[in-house]
């Protein structure tokens, strides 16, 4: 029977895959052309809100409770960056996967300490 914890720990790990996988094929196929033509202006500034929460899941492999608090302040951080731009829709997009996934690790560390 599989524990709750190792089934939390790669919920999160797989999610965390598919987002990473998704938004970076989002960021090479559409952002990368536009940065380099010049056009990409407001995607710069959206970078440095997305990297704390790619760095906290790869954190979570390793320490799954500090990547996951990792993962949600980054989450947090992207969601009030597009709030300040009065776009709630990109906030949820962009600040919930990240969230869930910070969840899942928190939620998996703080089953291994039971």
């Amino acid at each position: 029977m599989i524990q709750h914890h190792t089934l939390l720990n790669w919920t999160g790990r797989i999610s965390g895959i598919l987002v990473t996988a998704f938004f970076a094929a989002f960021f090479i196929g559409e952002g990368l052309p536009d940065i380099l033509n010049g056009k990409g202006k407001e995607l710069l500034f959206f970078l440095p809100f997305s990297i704390p929460a790619l760095a906290g899941f790869i954190l979570a492999w390793f320490y799954p409770l500090r990547g996951g608090w990792v993962m949600i302040g980054g989450a947090l951080l992207m969601a009030v960056f597009f709030l300040l731009k009065n776009d709630s829709i990109m906030a949820l997009v962009y600040g919930l996967p990240p969230l869930m996934i910070g969840l899942c690790f928190i939620a998996a560390d703080n089953k291994e300490l039971i």
